[in-house]
């Protein structure tokens, strides 16, 4: 069926025999009629984080995926020399001692595994492995060649960290997604990274911090979501995922693109962060020549449906979760990486309808149905997500801008969460709005964990202009703040000076710093750019 560059012939058998059973056990299968008594309705909810009528925003669900296709074409060379100077530029806070098997004893950390499929875009996917492999908690890279008409060898790439473990395998048909869950099953630890080969997701290190803190096997309520972008998803899912495919038939189109049925029947809101991508080679895509969005379209609801019937039956109640796992959907505020990838933006301030607002009740015959009761509820329209998206605070651009779009409320909050904890006692805040009336309408808090937060003194507060270009950058950030505070008006700017812990425990690390609002808004909020003690974002 494949045949693996490295490693023994016990592993190819397993990895063969796993196989071979999830295709038997599934045809069995299709000789059974089972009779369904519908004793209860189970109402699942679908979501998605920017539903639009047009089929052709789809792709947009992550808010992520924002490129012209015609544009990559046509600039091969340009996304090769700039992704490589990327490439470069970037590095891990995390250190390679802290991913040995005695550290991992200790600091509870999280290896992962990272599963990377292989078509004909080969020097796309060496720059993947390349770049990747340069994070210390990607401890494995398993790679699943679906070209039966190139071979692929672990010497062909080249690796940023020697203690990466590398195994190709390569397929004797193209399997396309159903490889790589049937790869991460095998996996050797209990996180996978999914990573195709025409996109680039840069912020790695704080994907591998979010998990450090959402391991769960709890599940209900389901959403649809785009995982060859970069996700991190638990080995056991996956696992769970493959007995599903065993017990549920699907036609053999079907199982090869059952990306779009894995983050549905998990059953449960996927935890997705707003992030512009970095485009790789766009060529040789599974949706050239075809009309895609009608596949896609049928196999979301195809597993709708197919969730749905099988929760209404009682006995199936193993193969699926029900319990929503934690932090619930409400409980939510990590949004948007920082661009140099050393926090996280944070806002409990959610433009969007709750899922709950919109249920699917299993008797649509289109997706644009389900699409219609969306459109009907207040939300952000595409053009001003695009602009005014969550990462549009922490991208160290001043022209573009995070807006709440809701108007804040007493209580609401946004902030940060550093990868690595750091003392800071300075803030500059830059918007595109008046904020003269900042300091009377936020209070600074701080936190360790999250839980437990600390209200510091605000000790002085000026709206005078700054020489911005002086700012010491360090060299963790990717680009330099640099631009005339002449050109913006000083209601616009605030520095702000804060005391959180007394004299001699002035330089503790901190995790977390939040600004709260003190008082109801009249109007959305908007933040273009922080600046803590020389960490511009």
């Amino acid at each position: 069926m494949f045949e693996k560059s490295q490693g023994n012939d016990l592993f190819r058998y397993r990895r063969s025999l796993f196989y071979n059973r999830l295709f038997i056990r599934r045809s069995n299968l299709r000789f059974i009629l089972i009779v369904l008594l519908f004793s209860a309705t189970i109402l699942i909810i679908i979501i998605k984080p920017r539903p639009y009528s047009d089929p052709r925003a789809l792709p947009e669900l992550t808010g992520s995926l924002d490129s012209d296709s015609s544009e990559i074409d046509s600039s091969h060379i340009a996304w090769k020399t700039d992704l490589i100077k990327k490439i470069n530029s970037r590095s891990s806070f995390y250190k390679p001692e802290q991913f040995t098997k005695e550290a991992l004893k200790r600091n509870k950390l999280i290896p992962v595994t990272a599963v990377l499929l292989g078509w004909k875009r080969t020097e796309s996917l060496k720059l993947v492995v390349n770049y990747i492999s340069k994070y210390p908690f990607i401890k494995e890279i398993l790679i699943w060649n679906n070209n039966n008409e190139t071979r692929l060898n672990v010497e062909d790439f080249e690796l940023n960290n020697m203690n990466v473990v590398l195994n190709v395998f390569n397929s004797d048909e193209n399997l396309h997604d159903l490889s790589k869950y049937i790869t991460c099953s095998m996996a050797e630890y209990n996180y996978c990274y999914f990573q195709d080969d025409d996109w680039l997701n840069l912020y790695m290190d704080n994907g591998c911090f979010l998990i450090q803190c959402l391991v769960s096997d709890k599940n209900i309520h389901t959403g649809f979501t785009w995982l060859g972008c970069g996700s991190f998803i638990s080995r056991t899912k996956v696992q769970r995922f493959l007995g599903q495919l065993g017990y549920i038939p699907l036609s053999k189109d079907r199982l090869r693109l059952v990306d779009m049925y894995f983050s549905l029947w998990t059953n449960q809101y996927p935890y997705q962060l707003s992030n512009p991508l970095t485009p790789l080679d766009q060529n040789h895509g599974w949706s050239s020549g075809i009309d895609h969005w009608s596949i896609v379209y049928s196999n979301i609801l195809d597993a709708a449906q197919k969730l749905y019937t099988a929760l209404d039956v009682k006995s199936d109640s193993d193969h699926f979760e029900h319990v929503e796992e934690t932090p619930y959907y409400h409980k939510r505020d990590v949004r948007a990486p920082c661009i140099n990838d050393k926090c996280l933006f944070i806002t409990n301030v959610d433009p969007f309808p709750h899922p709950s607002r919109v249920y699917y009740a299993n008797n649509i015959t289109h997706v644009h149905e389900q699409e219609a009761k969306f459109n009907a509820l207040d939300f952000p329209s595409n053009e001003f997500w695009e602009k005014h998206a969550y990462h549009n605070a922490v991208d160290l651009n001043l022209s573009t801008c995070w807006n709440s779009f809701k108007v804040p409320k007493k209580g609401d909050y946004f902030g940060l969460q550093f990868v690595e904890p750091k003392s800071y006692n300075k803030v500059t805040i830059v918007s595109s709005k008046d904020i003269s009336n900042f300091d009377a309408s936020f209070t600074v808090e701080i936190s360790f964990d999250g839980y437990n937060w600390k209200t510091c003194d605000k000790l002085e507060s000026s709206y005078e202009a700054q020489d911005y270009d002086s700012v010491d950058i360090s060299q963790n950030n990717i680009i330099a703040m640099d631009f005339d505070s002449a050109d913006i008006p000083k209601s616009n700017i605030i520095t702000m000076d804060f005391k959180c812990f007394e004299e001699e425990n002035k330089n503790d690390p901190v995790s977390f710093i939040k600004f709260k609002a003190t008082r109801d808004f009249t109007e959305p909020f908007e933040i273009c750019s922080f600046i803590l003690d020389g960490l511009s974002l």
